[in-house]
């Protein structure tokens, strides 16, 4: 399925208005996001990979005094506008109608959607998880540690199995991601046959899962290619030292 979910930061209509926005409730009220907050678009024909609730439909339409010149950039800075301000997750898009011989502008109509469950979390701090490694020094798997992913990105990665096939949760320690939360489950990971090399699910920016193997080198490091958003890049952890480090 072609992912192509968006994120949008700028909130700022243009001057004069083309189409109007109307906004329908459903629920209760919730606290708006910042501006800045990255929100995930999907098309409809696009799966949201965690459970939502929804909290309202945003509509971009017409008027009989629609002007011409309108594009989609255009009408989803309303949608986003609206999203932030109503403090949605994610933004699931229901219907885009093009312009055609009477309608010079785009029309759209979206769901704004409220996450519904509560993501993993692993709730040891970073003293206690550090305690941890010290204390099981001489057991630890050579996967667990603290793991970089380039400042500030960190993950710590223990034993756990209290998810079936799973034998290790690598969470959350330091993140520049506004929608992470320290202690979030990153990955989960599954020991393979061959030592040194394991099945990993890893939870990209908007929680959709991405699978892979990987297998850790001399240098304690390990690696893979993400595909996401129609764009590949790598991805690389390395083992650092039992505490975490500041700047």
């Amino acid at each position: 399925m072609k992912k192509i979910a968006l994120f949008f930061a700028s909130t700022l209509l243009l001057a004069g208005c083309s189409t109007t926005t109307t906004y329908k409730p459903n629920g209760d009220i919730v606290a708006p996001k910042p501006a800045d907050y990255p929100i995930p678009v999907y098309t409809e024909n696009m799966e949201v990979p965690r459970p939502c609730n929804l909290i309202g439909t945003v509509s971009i339409g017409y008027t009989s005094f629609t002007v011409s010149g309108g594009s989609i950039d255009k009408e989803m800075i309303k949608v986003m506008k609206a999203a932030h301000e109503k403090g949605a997750d994610v933004v699931k898009i229901a219907s885009i109608q093009k312009p055609g011989y009477t309608t010079a502008n785009f029309a759209v109509e979206a769901s704004l959607l409220r996450y519904a469950d509560d993501w993993e979390k692993v709730t040891l701090s970073e003293n206690d998880f550090a305690a941890y490694l010290q204390q099981h020094q001489k057991t630890l798997d050579p996967i667990e540690g603290i793991w970089s992913a380039g400042w500030p990105n960190l993950v710590g990665i223990m034993r756990n199995t209290s998810k079936s096939g799973r034998d290790f949760i690598a969470f959350t320690l330091n993140t520049d991601s506004p929608t992470w939360q320290k202690g979030y489950k990153k990955m989960d990971l599954t020991r393979a046959t061959v030592p040194g090399t394991y099945y990993l699910r890893y939870y990209r920016t908007d929680f959709a899962a991405s699978e892979t193997a990987v297998t850790l080198d001399r240098n304690n490091t390990f690696g893979f290619i993400l595909n996401a958003d129609d764009k590949s890049f790598p991805v690389s952890f390395k083992k650092i030292s039992a505490s975490v480090p500041t700047r």
